[in-house]
């Protein structure tokens, strides 16, 4: 019965995502234990003082830092699909000097975050006066989540690193590329 559950939940990351999940399922198959303590990893983002788009973009930086094939084109659509407009995920990839400066610090937090660029002073201080301390950390456990998706798929061989996929933000999954 569990097992039923927790691959109804990976056939819904598949289609919530257009990619597959057999990473998933082999850590279902090695540990349902396992399995059930990462599922809890997953659901425990805490989102109470940040709009979720601004979620959706310190993700978006830390798993640009992190990994840059499917699960970069996951966190754009993810973005897109939040409410973030499409012009500014791909500005925020290509030239973020060009967005808003609270949009732009959160993207700067998530690659900070995974372990990449500095976050500079004016950033955190355009963070600290949007959305406080509290936003802040609810925004770093945020980014710091999504680099398990990249993380677990290279462990398992399913994926490596590779270059940002120049290619348009295309709702079709068969249009994207394979990783």
């Amino acid at each position: 019965m569990i097992n039923w559950l927790f691959n109804r939940a990976i056939n819904r990351s598949e289609r919530d995502t257009g990619y597959p999940a057999d990473y998933l399922r082999d850590i279902l198959a090695a540990s349902r234990t396992g399995f059930f303590k990462l599922s809890l990893a997953f659901i425990a983002a805490h989102r109470k003082h940040v709009a979720p788009e601004l979620h959706q973009l310190a993700q978006l930086g830390a798993t640009r830092q992190e990994a840059c094939g499917p699960c970069l084109e996951i966190s754009k659509s993810f973005a897109v699909a939040t409410g973030v407009p499409e012009t500014t995920v791909h500005q925020l990839l290509t030239n973020p000097d060009t967005v808003e400066s609270t949009a732009r610090a959160a993207y700067f937090l998530g690659r900070h975050v995974a372990g990449g660029d500095p976050l500079s002073a004016d950033m955190e201080n355009t963070l600290n006066s949007a959305i406080g301390r509290h936003g802040v950390v609810e925004l770093t456990v945020s980014a710091a989540l999504v680099r398990l998706y990249p993380a677990l798929k290279r462990g398992l061989g399913y994926a490596d690193m590779c270059a940002i996929p120049q290619k348009d933000m295309s709702e079709n999954p068969s249009e994207r590329p394979a990783n």
